[in-house]
């Protein structure tokens, strides 16, 4: 294992552990089997009140057994921080490959994997396929067309090997090259802007406006949905990304 990269990743592997609850009955505080507390063991701060049946697995669980999954690759690989962030109650990791890529005519997107987790229920241990454009780092989620992993805290983990699931990857990058070309052979319609308002929220629109003011209209789908990723990757806070990056998913297909 590369201890400089693990020394790089310390931040999200805090050690945490889980504390007794004591309710106020308004006579004497007592220990509830109902809930359990959530605290970090290095500076005993809260991070989250659970129910019992929560399974805490801390961000080493995670992260390690990936980092050994990476370095038995052949391919080339780095965390790459530009949509990877690390708080008390949740982190995402972004992992690139920059020899795995594909091109839509304008630029190189290599493929990424994005992982997760939480201490607090907003989310499970998940890992989603994706990509990143070098010359912006426009973080882009395949989530519809490639496989994605998804397991709540309150059953067993298990990640997938590795090596299999990005060789797949690699196999379909085909499947979104079409997908691509059709985006791009598709125009934009009154009907994808109401979807897009709906689904990714009036900011979104505004910025898409503001662009296609300061420029042109989009002239496909292809365009507009790189001006979503572009907002996303520069405007939007770190640790709000991924639900936009998964609802602009669903909606381009892709």
């Amino acid at each position: 294992m590369n201890k400089t990269i693990e020394s790089k990743l310390s931040n999200y592997m805090f050690p945490v552990a889980e504390k007794a609850v004591y309710v106020d009955d308004d006579t004497s505080y007592k220990r509830t089997k109902n809930y359990k507390a959530i605290v970090r063991s290095d500076n005993g701060r809260l991070i989250s009140i659970m129910k019992d049946s929560y399974q805490l697995v801390p961000n080493r669980e995670v992260i390690m057994p990936l980092l050994e999954q990476l370095h038995n690759l052949d391919t080339n690989w780095v965390i790459d921080p530009s949509h990877s962030f690390t708080e008390d109650n949740r982190m995402r990791l972004q992992v690139t490959f920059p020899d795995l890529k594909l091109n839509d005519g304008r630029s190189d997107i290599s493929l990424s994997l994005f992982l997760h987790n939480s201490y607090d229920g907003s989310e499970g241990v998940r890992m989603f396929s994706g990509a990143i454009r070098a010359i912006c780092s426009n973080g882009m989620v395949f989530g519809t067309l490639l496989s994605k992993y998804y397991r709540k805290h309150t059953n067993g983990l298990e990640i997938k090997n590795l090596k299999t699931q990005l060789e797949s990857t690699y196999d379909k990058i085909p499947v979104i090259k079409n997908r691509i070309e059709i985006l791009q052979n598709t125009s934009v319609t009154s009907s994808i802007r109401r979807d897009i308002q709906e689904k990714l929220g009036s900011n979104v629109t505004k910025y898409i406006k503001q662009q296609e003011k300061m420029n042109k209209k989009a002239a496909n789908l292809w365009v507009l949905y790189n001006i979503i990723t572009y907002y996303v990757s520069h405007i939007v806070e770190q640790r709000l990304r991924a639900p936009y990056q998964l609802g602009t998913s669903r909606l381009f297909k892709l």
